[in-house]
């Protein structure tokens, strides 16, 4: 495996100078010289450093690698808040119970010799009272003695017994690295006072009268030096003869037979004290070890507590088992709510990845009612919207892409070369509000002398009103060749093209052609739509201009001079109404008039002063009135753009102007 990380290199190169000390250290044993002992220190050092290192590396793996999966999380999380304190609480349990029967075993078992204690001692206040009475001699009392066989009783004078004896003693005593039982009580005979001692050996045949209910007892010397060569023990305690050799121990009994599969062994040490004959100090000096079982045990509690044995027993396996069924239906409840996370997780995370790799229709088979589950049902829901929005997207575009194509045909639409005759300018601009334009313009051209002009609006925004501006475009234009034609045909005959038709053929009539149109389209188009629209004819001869206005905004006349002329002869609207009549009206332009046609969205468009409106376009338009018709138009969509500021454009913007030179 690769190393990926800078700890990782570095162990890495800690591992390889460790492996070239370890060489160095080999050649320099094999070469017999004492430089080898001085890398022990260095080797030691870094391995210690490299089993930090490992240990680092291999938790930054577990936290990276083995912790990444959500499942791993949770039954990690609920090893430390269930399992570690479960584990800790049954091992400081059985810890506890161990100890407890240990004591308990060490207890009883330091009971039994203090017991032989008493029992000696009353053992002797009996000798003692047997020599006041002259019965018998401290050896023939000692010989009928069937509770301590092999006691010896012993009259010393007081001044002969050690200083710190009392009568009334009785304990276990250590001399001369021997262990006895020993019981001193003070008598009266007719030598005198005397202290009558009671000695019995504390030996193997003692240990086996203690270990008779118990066990198996071994007793060893624990204040001695052993001497490994000959296997003895030697005082090292202070008082005592150093050269005496005891024993390494004594040991008596044997373990009781099971009675049950679970009535294991149970082992147990303990001290016990005892009482230096010499000196009279409390020393211990003594190490007991044994081996028993809970059986045993359990009847010395019996015996103690009676009737309520069983009871107790009942209630601490019926306790142990209550518990073991909750930390059971513990482990089993966590097991099924992390399955139940994990397995949302899991699926939520699959979904994902279907969803990454573009697979919308994916969906998670949801099977519980919970959190979790409204989560899964969640991203369902949320994986159907965006399915739906991609389907939308995708839908826009390709409308998107068929008005970028609509737009790129309206514009062809629009007048592409703009000529107007050797006394009158013409220029016209459309700037629709969204990709196609409802708005309508048109120049119409009747020869070199005549020049027609259509300014429109149609009702509505987007595909609807560029329909119907469309339609509107092309029935215009289809009345001007019929009515071309007609007067060709009528002056030439119906063989000859329309190429040949003269000059000064007369212009159609702008009030016919409204109510033509006003009728096709009230015919062909639903009831609400309409169109206002504005026609005019110009003669280059005359001078002069035959319109008519459908309610359109009236186009205006500015004169050199500042004054103002507006054209609003006409009707309504085309196409609301099925048989309308409108009127037509012939005005004449001088030198320097401009001619003004707009849409609304020129003059409606507001800001926090109100609307833009007509006289701030006539006033821009006056002040560049000697520019090119191509500025004026610049400079007048730029001022209703400054007007509107930052926020989009509200509607369709035309502007047509006319100049006579």
């Amino acid at each position: 495996m690769v190393p990926r990380t800078r700890l990782a290199y570095f162990t890495l190169y800690m591992a390889g100078t460790e492996a070239v000390l370890l060489l160095l250290q080999w050649i320099l044993k094999l070469a017999g010289t004492k430089a080898a002992a001085s890398v022990d220190g260095w080797t030691t050092f870094l391995a210690w450093v490299i089993g930090l290192l490992l240990f680092l590396l291999v938790l930054r793996w577990f936290r990276g690698y083995f912790l990444w999966s959500v499942r791993n999380r949770l039954i990690v999380t609920y090893l430390f808040i269930g399992g570690v304190p479960v584990a800790l609480l049954t091992a400081m349990a059985i810890g506890s119970a161990y100890v407890g029967v240990e004591h308990l075993a060490t207890f009883i078992t330091v009971s039994e010799i203090r017991g032989q204690e008493q029992r000696l001692a009353a053992a002797n206040i009996a000798a003692v009272e047997e020599i006041e009475r002259h019965s018998g001699t401290p050896e023939q009392i000692a010989a009928h003695d069937l509770a301590f066989p092999g006691r010896s009783i012993t009259l010393v004078s007081p001044s002969a017994a050690p200083k710190w004896l009392k009568s009334g003693f009785a304990s276990l005593v250590t001399e001369q690295g021997h262990a006895y039982l020993r019981a001193a009580h003070s008598a009266t005979t007719p030598q005198g006072p005397r202290l009558v001692i009671s000695n019995v050996p504390f030996d193997q045949k003692m240990l086996a009268r203690i270990a008779t209910k118990l066990g198996a007892l071994s007793v060893t010397w624990v204040d001695f030096e052993r001497n490994k060569e000959k296997g003895t023990f030697r005082i090292s305690a202070p008082g005592v003869n150093p050269n005496v050799a005891l024993p390494a121990g004594i040991s008596a009994g044997s373990v009781p037979p099971p009675l049950a599969g679970f009535d294991r062994e149970v082992d147990f040490v303990g001290l016990v004290q005892s009482t230096d004959w010499e000196t009279g100090e409390s020393a211990t000096r003594l190490f007991l070890r044994g081996t028993t079982r809970f059986s045993t045990l359990y009847s010395y509690l019996g015996s103690a507590m009676g009737i309520w044995t069983g009871a107790v027993g009942i209630f601490l396996i019926g306790a142990a088992i209550a518990l073991a069924l909750v930390v059971l239906v513990a482990l089993i409840i966590g097991i099924s709510l992390t399955r139940k996370i994990t397995y949302s997780v899991a699926n939520l995370y699959k979904a994902t990845q279907h969803i990454n790799r573009g697979d919308f229709t994916h969906r998670i088979q949801v099977r519980e009612r919970d959190q979790l589950a409204a989560l899964q049902l969640a991203f369902n829901s949320m994986t159907e919207s965006v399915e739906r929005l991609i389907l939308e997207q995708k839908e826009k575009e390709r409308l998107q892409s068929e008005l970028e194509i609509a737009h790129e045909v309206q514009a062809q639409l629009f007048p592409q070369i703009i000529s107007g005759t050797s006394t009158l300018e013409l220029y016209g601009v459309c700037r629709p509000a969204r990709i196609v334009s409802g708005d309508y313009y048109d120049f119409l051209s009747y020869g070199p002398d005549q020049v027609g002009i259509a300014v429109g609006d149609i009702s509505g925004k987007g595909i609807s009103a560029a329909l119907l501006m469309a339609t509107i475009h092309s029935a215009v234009r289809a009345y001007e060749q019929e009515q071309l034609v007609s007067i060709s045909a009528a002056a030439y005959g119906t063989h000859n093209r329309i190429a040949a038709v003269e000059p000064r053929i007369a212009p159609p009539s702008p009030a016919q052609m409204l109510w033509l149109l006003n009728r096709h389209l009230f015919q062909s188009t639903q009831p609400e739509k309409y169109a206002t629209l504005f026609l005019g004819f110009y003669d280059d001869i005359k001078h002069r201009m035959t319109y008519s206005n459908a309610g359109h905004l009236p186009p205006i006349i500015l004169a050199r001079d500042g004054s103002l002329r507006r054209l609003e002869t006409g009707g309504t609207v085309v196409g609301l109404f099925p048989d309308r009549d409108y009127e037509e009206e012939t005005v004449e332009l001088y030198p320097g008039d401009i001619f003004i046609a707009f849409s609304d969205g020129m003059t409606e468009p507001e800001n926090e002063f109100g609307e833009f409106g007509e006289e701030r376009l006539i006033e821009t338009i006056a002040a560049s009135r000697h520019l090119p018709l191509s500025r004026i138009t610049e400079h007048a969509i730029s001022a209703v753009q400054d007007w509107i500021g930052s926020t989009e454009q509200p509607d369709d913007i035309t502007l047509v102007l006319a100049r006579r030179i």
